[in-house]
């Protein structure tokens, strides 16, 4: 059995990537010798690879110019991009099933993943291959010509439409012109620990997760959690963990963005007296998805704007505190019952942060809600497998 899942197996977001491995896992285990194949639908062939340099300044110019003249770029230059990688689409497309998803893939910025979408659901139809998109996120924010474009899933033989949240379903059925109704699928994000397996030594410390908050205002939907002290709330809630006797890690998911806040923070004078103490220190880039997966494992807690960090460590069954800046991120917390230790205030301090930390550890991973929420990943999995059959066989 072959399966095809078109995502962002090789994004520099190592959360894509663990999306990606962690489905490949799921199906695997599921169903013995089967292949999975993964085409980055942003055209990277590996892991690393740029597709787009300054992506900061390129979105700023593209936001500058009248939406007309936006989209007339964006169409050229991504489908230019497709050409390029075409055949190997093609070849990849002729498979027993293929799947579209996880991440926030049904999403209209400038037309970029309606395009990719688009042309990957017309070589998926011509192949006659059967198709499941599963476990996505989608934003209420499609143009005419991006509804236009991901509705080419609707000229394949859909057979299941997963979205990962209750919002994400809500703007499906609103935005997209028939085909099959969405239902609620787990992130294959869940099955990480089952997939990268357990860490070496016992969990230590705080994994305060950084992520760039230019590139979080961009696609926000919501206030922006420490939002109101910029970039320099990391420093201060970096401090105030310090200041309550926590040991404090640094990182990054991997985007180059969020890498070059890290390094803007570590010059910072508010950092420079915690990290030659000691109090505080600076991981490097992790360079895979498996090694941010241990890494995140290795912590007694996490702190993050960014959803498959909290993923990462709740499948490990560490406390997450999540800061906001998207529902998605708060639909997960929702989900597994934590909404406690979610905040989206713009206003919040390190020393708010701090608390929520201190009863997240406290209170712990309810084990029964876990195991819930890691079964529904895998159901995930045997209802994309279950695709794979003609409908009604059986």
């Amino acid at each position: 059995m072959k399966i095809v899942q078109f995502g962002l197996c090789h994004s520099p977001n190592l959360g894509d990537g663990v999306i990606a491995e962690c489905l490949a896992h799921g199906l695997r285990a599921r169903a013995t010798g089967a292949e999975v194949v993964h085409v980055d639908i942003s055209g990277r062939q590996a892991r690393g690879a740029t597709t787009i340099r300054n992506r900061r300044l390129v979105l700023a110019v593209l936001e500058a110019l009248p939406r007309p003249l936006r989209h007339a770029l964006a169409r050229r230059r991504l489908n230019a991009m497709i050409d390029g990688v075409e055949g190997r689409w093609r070849a990849a497309a002729r498979a027993d099933l293929a799947v579209i998803g996880g991440g926030q893939l049904f999403s209209d910025a400038n037309l970029n993943f309606p395009v990719k979408i688009g042309r990957a659901a017309g070589m998926i139809a011509e192949a006659g291959t059967p198709l499941a998109v599963h476990a996505v996120g989608v934003s209420r924010n499609w143009s005419a010509e991006g509804t236009a474009l991901f509705a080419k899933v609707l000229g394949c033989d859909l057979r299941t439409v997963g979205c990962r949240d209750a919002a994400s379903a809500e703007a499906w059925r609103a935005q997209m012109p028939g085909g099959p109704a969405p239902g609620l699928t787990a992130d294959p994000g869940l099955l990480a620990a089952d997939c990268y397996g357990a860490p070496g030594d016992a969990p230590r410390g705080i994994g305060l997760c950084i992520t760039d908050f230019a590139l979080l205002a961009h696609h926000a939907d919501q206030d922006i959690a420490g939002g109101a002290a910029g970039p320099a709330f990391y420093g201060s809630l970096a401090a105030a963990l310090a200041g309550a006797g926590h040991e404090v890690t640094l990182f990054t998911n991997g985007a180059a963005e969020d890498e070059a806040e890290l390094a803007r923070l570590a010059r910072s004078a508010a950092l420079a007296l915690l990290l030659s103490a000691g109090q505080v220190r600076i991981a490097p880039a992790a360079a895979s998805p498996a090694a941010l997966a241990r890494r995140i494992a290795g912590f007694e807690a996490v702190i993050a704007h960014r959803l498959h960090a909290c993923i990462l460590a709740y499948s490990y069954g560490r406390p997450i505190v999540g800061l906001g800046w998207d529902r998605k991120l708060q639909a997960f917390f929702g989900s597994v019952g934590l909404e406690g230790s979610f905040s989206a205030d713009a206003a919040i301090d390190g020393a708010g942060v701090v608390r929520m930390v201190d009863a997240a550890l406290s209170a712990g991973i309810a084990p029964e809600t876990h195991a819930k929420a890691i079964a529904a990943a895998w159901d995930g999995v045997d209802a994309l497998l279950a695709c794979v059959s003609p409908p009604g066989a059986g």
